[in-house]
């Protein structure tokens, strides 16, 4: 097993269904959208943009967007939801050369890096893309969803695991890595490290998903980070 989930396979399942998940709606885009500056007037790269959430986001609070996804089925979906207000593309993350130098000033990934396999490729054509005081604001899985697998095959491990998630009906794949397969890839690529956040639930999450509101307040399921190009 040594691929990453496909999304063009599930896209139209994931996209009906996202937007009033729990997990994303109270938890993770609450965190996200926390770390963001004030994106008015700004040029945005979306990486990993999925159905277009984040960019839709984006864009109606006044930045420029460019969003891109390997999946050429969420490209279509992204494409549909924000027909001509942003530029959407098929592209990898890591392999972006169609951009000159120094054209966004703010890069957004949303729980997308695990599906990554090369971090040092990624972030150093992100530093390559940003503008001199441009910021990345990502989000991924926490080194510790999966505590089963702290002892074996041992926390320091990087690996692709697969698991089932019921509410899309199928087994995902990505990879599981330790703190440091993040934070020193950005280092490399020139990047300062300016927040990392174990985020908590927001308070309506109790009401209509309390088992995963108890459950995130004692154990993180994602992590946040934002980094910054030194001037």
């Amino acid at each position: 097993m040594s691929q990453t989930t496909d999304y063009d396979h599930i896209a139209d399942r994931y996209a009906a269904g996202i937007d009033d998940r729990t997990w994303n709606a109270l938890y993770e885009r609450p965190a996200t959208l926390a770390l963001l500056p004030d994106v008015n007037g700004l040029d945005v790269l979306d990486a990993g943009c999925g159905h277009g959430w984040y960019a839709d986001w984006l864009q109606r609070r006044g930045a420029r967007v460019v969003a891109i996804d390997r999946s050429a089925r969420m490209v279509e979906l992204a494409r549909s939801r924000l027909q001509d207000r942003a530029t959407v593309l098929q592209a990898e993350m890591h392999a972006l050369l169609r951009f000159a130098d120094a054209s966004f000033d703010l890069i957004v990934s949303a729980l997308a890096l695990h599906y990554v396999a090369d971090l040092t490729s990624t972030f150093r054509e992100w530093a390559r893309l940003l503008r001199p005081a441009g910021s990345i604001v990502c989000s991924t899985h926490h080194p510790i969803l999966h505590l089963d697998r702290l002892q074996e095959p041992g926390y320091l491990t990087t690996e692709v695991i697969e698991e089932e998630w019921g509410w899309l009906g199928t087994n995902m794949r990505y990879y599981r890595r330790p703190l440091y397969e993040l934070t020193e890839p950005l280092a490399q690529a020139g990047l300062v490290i300016e927040r990392i956040v174990e985020a908590r639930p927001v308070e309506a999450m109790r009401a209509v998903d309390p088992t995963s509101y108890e459950r995130l307040n004692r154990l993180p399921a994602f992590l946040h980070l934002r980094a910054r190009k030194p001037c």
